[in-house]
């Protein structure tokens, strides 16, 4: 009877283990196929090989690749721009609709365009791309800024009586205008702005020595004296209070010289007068400060020039006559 209670519990014991045995060949066996699986998830299930890199790829295209503009293609704001008849908030809204996912070359290649088109750059209303603030250029939101300003408080303006655009403001006002572009170019030099704002300096600030005048076409100086042959001798004081402030710039510098031209020929108009009007664009040099700048403008924590921004927020708004060629304009001189 004892002896066959021990056979029993032999078998049993062994019973047990072989059963703990097949547990853990099926435990190695799942845990064998687990692993097989996931080697094998990412290859080719015919060649064997690993498509990780091109799965990864694949996805990274189906997201950043699902549309042509999102490839680059801008056909279509390249025949905007080519289409002189194109209504310019219509290339705004296309920037606006396709910056956000853009490389940064194709978002230069927006503005490019953009402050290329038409005959006059007022023409276009920065104000609807200020949803885009950013994804623009730095240059391009200080520069938008100033256009914001120039169309706020427009340095010339149409006069009905004339039929011709006329200056819009004091000299004073004209000189520091002009001043706030030479320091965009200053800070941003060869930039998607750079030429757009080399042609507004330029402008500006001629206005600012010439005054509109043109012998050719009869058109008097808008700082005249009592006579139309003489500038009005009022003028000095603000040429040289700019000088002063500026005496580094650019502009600074050919106003300085302006101020000797005006002194040695008694404020007339003459042949030594015209010259000097005449070799301005030389002297302006907007090519060397396009593609150089001068490195004067500091920028603050932001970003932007402390001195334009302070400038363009603290711009004086008061404006001379539209139709100001008679002696309303001596009035307005008088204002700083």
């Amino acid at each position: 009877m004892k002896k066959k209670w021990i056979l029993n519990r032999k078998s049993s014991t062994v019973r047990r283990a072989v059963l703990a045995a097949v547990c853990v060949i099926c435990a190695l066996s799942i845990s064998a196929c687990g692993k097989k699986d996931n080697r094998n998830e990412n290859k080719d299930p015919i060649t064997g090989a690993d498509q990780s890199q091109t799965n990864e790829s694949g996805s990274e295209d189906n997201t950043e690749g699902g549309s042509d503009t999102e490839n680059g293609d801008h056909s279509e704001f390249d025949a905007m721009i080519g289409d002189e008849n194109t209504d310019p908030n219509s290339i705004i809204n296309y920037i606006n609709t396709n910056i956000a996912g853009a490389a940064v070359s194709d978002v230069k290649r927006f503005f490019t365009g953009l402050l290329s088109f038409g005959d006059d750059i007022r023409n276009i209303d920065f104000t609807g791309l200020e949803d885009s603030r950013q994804y623009m250029p730095e240059d391009m939101i200080a520069f938008m800024d100033l256009m914001r300003l120039e169309s706020d408080t427009p340095s010339m303006v149409m006069s009905d009586k004339e039929n011709r655009k006329v200056i819009n403001m004091t000299l004073s006002e004209m000189l520091e205008r002009a001043r706030l572009f030479e320091q965009h170019l200053e800070k941003y030099p060869n930039e998607v702005s750079s030429e757009a704002a080399a042609r507004i300096y330029e402008e500006i600030a001629t206005n600012a020595i010439v005054g509109g005048y043109n012998k050719t076409e009869g058109i008097d100086h808008y700082y005249k004296g009592e006579t139309n042959d003489v500038i009005d001798q009022n003028a000095l004081q603000y040429y040289e209070q700019f000088a002063k402030a500026n005496p580094d710039s650019n502009l600074g510098k050919i106003v300085t010289e302006y101020i000797d031209v005006l002194q040695k020929n008694n404020f007339k108009i003459n042949d030594n007068m015209e010259e000097f009007y005449q070799g301005l664009q030389g002297r302006f040099d907007v090519s060397n400060l396009k593609n150089n700048g001068t490195g004067s403008s500091q920028s603050d924590s932001t970003g932007n020039s402390g001195t334009e921004n302070s400038n363009i927020e603290n711009s004086s708004t008061e404006a001379g006559s539209v139709d100001g060629t008679n002696n309303t304009n001596d009035t307005n001189n008088s204002k700083q």
